[in-house]
């Protein structure tokens, strides 16, 4: 039910014109400055977020971009001795709709500020943060491949089955210069 349900939602919004495939190339560059400002969505999931957590331990401490970071609110306490600011948290189940998307007043908040990318870090596709990832209007919106991240990433990092998730987040630390 739930597969159906997520190819209901992305046909409907691709019908009503309210996703589309970026259609541009992008160039990144070796003398690029990196990225001032990014938000960062952590996954959900125990082993997701384990791994995610020495990752992000690395990237707290640069001081290269002003980074913050969106998590689900039974994240938060396993991270709070890692993030002391710029974090914010959401419910799955008020602040995302029954389609698997977010609400307008989620969106808002979220995004009251520009960032110059925003990067989903959930292995697996997750349509309420790819979507948050599509709406932000990022120049940089990095996630995972998968069936569907065509439509909400303009940077796709593949992920073989035989490789560690690792690699996929030291993949985007590179290429976000930070």
């Amino acid at each position: 039910m739930k597969r159906y349900k997520l190819l209901l939602t992305i046909w409907w919004l691709k019908i009503t014109r309210r996703l589309k495939t970026s259609g541009h190339l992008l160039t990144i560059k070796k003398e690029g400055s990196g990225v001032k400002n990014a938000l960062i969505i952590v996954p959900e999931g125990q082993e997701n977020s384990r791994t995610a957590r020495y990752f992000l331990k690395s990237l707290y401490k640069n001081d290269k971009a002003d980074l913050h970071f969106l998590m689900e609110n039974r994240l938060y306490h396993t991270y709070n001795k890692i993030f002391k600011d710029n974090v914010k948290t959401y419910s799955v189940h008020s602040e995302i709709n029954w389609f698997q998307l977010p609400r307008k007043e989620f969106l808002k908040r979220v995004l009251s500020k520009r960032f110059d990318a925003v990067v989903d870090m959930h292995p697996e596709f997750k349509l309420p943060t790819a979507y948050l990832t599509y709406f932000s209007n990022a120049p940089l919106r990095v996630g995972f491949s998968s069936e569907f991240s065509e439509y909400f990433f303009n940077i796709i990092i593949d992920k073989k089955q035989s490789d560690f998730i690792e690699k996929g987040y030291q993949k985007i630390q590179k290429l976000l210069g930070i």
